[in-house]
């Protein structure tokens, strides 16, 4: 858990949006000084925070400026930028770091092996949405695609490519985000890394990495078997050169 301070009189919202958008009913008055723990903080739209209070007092979206405590770097750019041998957007790195501050991806065995992993299957970042039309996903009730159109919708989307119209409708209620439920292209833009962290939590990898477990290993339980281990190992070298 961690600790948000208000730098300012500021306000807890209901909604990513201007204060004077907004009825009184879907905001609090928070003074300088208060502090509150969160469970969780992610970051959203227009310069504000997602954020779950402790003690199941709700979920609220807040200013990122008015308030200390926010910054989780797991992650720094100049690592990620190493790893992945390419620049990073701001975008990209604040959800990698909110990725890894969420779904606990914050020790050395953890960071290299989850790191690795989206490399390899995220082609170095270049594919963060499934390249072919999903038109083979249609109609799989495996998937949960039962309606027309959900094939080309819920296709992969993210570095650990999110598949099927019930595996994102349990990400956008993990995330309480309804617009997961456009599609890849939004998670491939919005939650590219905690899409896979979702994924990788769901099948407990931490547990894994924490037993000392091989690229062999790892990769094993990502691809169902050793497809690219050898660039896998690639960069896996490459993240315990930085991590």
């Amino acid at each position: 858990m961690r600790t948000i301070t208000a730098k300012v009189p500021t306000k807890l919202k209901k909604k990513p949006i201007s204060s004077t958008a907004l009825l009184p009913s879907e905001m609090i008055e928070v003074p300088v000084g208060k502090s509150y723990g969160a469970e969780s903080i992610n970051p959203d739209v227009d310069g504000h925070s997602k954020v779950t209070l402790s003690a199941g007092s709700g979920t609220f979206f807040i200013f990122n400026q008015h308030w200390d405590g926010l910054s989780t770097e797991i992650v720094s750019r100049v690592t990620a930028e190493y790893i992945f041998d390419k620049q990073i957007s701001n975008e990209l790195l604040s959800d990698l770091n909110a990725c890894c501050d969420l779904f606990k991806i914050n020790t050395p065995p953890r960071l290299r092996h989850f790191l690795s992993q989206i490399a390899h299957e995220s082609g170095g970042l270049q594919w963060l949405q499934e390249l072919a039309s999903g038109d083979d996903y249609e109609w799989r009730d495996d998937l949960g695609n039962n309606k027309p159109g959900d094939g080309r919708r819920y296709k992969g989307g993210g570095a650990i490519q999110l598949t099927g119209r019930a595996n994102y409708q349990a990400f956008a209620d993990f995330m309480s985000d309804p617009k997961v439920m456009d599609g890849s292209s939004y998670v491939a833009q919005k939650f590219p890394f905690s899409s896979a962290g979702f994924w990788w939590t769901n099948n407990d990898m931490n547990t894994l990495c924490d037993r000392g477990a091989t690229v062999e290993k790892v990769t094993r339980r990502v691809n169902g078997g050793i497809n690219g281990l050898d660039d896998r190992i690639y960069y896996y070298n490459r993240c315990c050169d930085v991590i």
